[in-house]
């Protein structure tokens, strides 16, 4: 074997292995439906709709002519990953902290309310006025 050849076999051997590709953040926009409610509030699955666009929630519930707005930040790189909302409507200046999981095509949103402290784990507790949401994307129709 030539020199050339093992210096390239070793610093081929050598190197490192290459990175494993950055996840992409899930994705929050889009249609979401209520699949399940723990804590305070029951309704019917599927007769509420989530609209995340990249600043603002709209709800819309059966009933209602016009949608409850919502403005919301988020820190998906946290753990687990917070949600901050501001309802349009009611107080200006409160804010309702919560946590959100994303997974595919799945979402939990979890917050309460009443007490302004932002839940720690993923469950509803109609005691302490901690709400789970458990939501499924909407898909597009192509």
């Amino acid at each position: 074997m030539t020199p050339s050849i093992l210096i390239t076999a070793a610093l081929v051997l050598g190197a490192p292995a290459p990175k494993e590709a950055p996840k992409e953040a899930p994705k929050l926009e889009g249609d979401w439906i209520v699949e399940s409610f723990e804590g305070p509030k029951e309704g019917p699955p599927g007769a509420i709709t989530f609209r995340f666009t990249d600043s603002k929630i709209s709800v819309m519930e059966g009933k209602r002519e016009k949608p409850e707005d919502a403005l919301y930040t988020v820190d998906l790189k946290a753990k687990p990953a917070t949600i901050d909302i501001r309802p349009e409507r009611g107080q200006k200046d409160g804010v309702v902290t919560g946590i959100i999981e994303i997974n595919g095509d799945t979402m939990k949103l979890c917050f309460a309310r009443e007490s302004g402290k932002r839940p720690t784990e993923f469950k509803g507790d109609a005691a302490n006025g901690v709400m789970l949401i458990k939501l499924k994307r909407v898909k597009s129709e192509k």
